[in-house]
């Protein structure tokens, strides 16, 4: 299966050889892994930050916030329909 992915890409005239197939799905599948690293990362330091919070008792309840917003929302004039140019 990856042979015939392989052949299909230097076939295709993309690649010069199978080597260079290679060489390039290594560093696509690092730069995957950096990218999965980095954003583990951030949602780790997220939540670190969110237990703090939590411990410190700055908390937000959920279904009140959505109200707040929904009316803010509700509140806020429609947007203006722009007139069509005529032709």
């Amino acid at each position: 299966m990856l042979e015939g992915f392989v052949r299909s890409k230097v076939n295709s005239g993309a690649y010069e050889s199978a080597s260079e197939v290679i060489r390039e799905s290594l560093r696509v599948f690092q730069a995957v892994e950096r990218h999965e690293q980095s954003f583990w990362s951030d949602v780790r330091a997220r939540v670190a930050i969110a237990r703090r919070q939590v411990a410190a008792g700055r908390i937000v309840d959920g279904d009140a916030a959505m109200d707040e917003i929904l009316a803010e929302l509700d509140d806020e004039p429609a947007p203006k329909q722009r007139k069509k140019a005529a032709r």
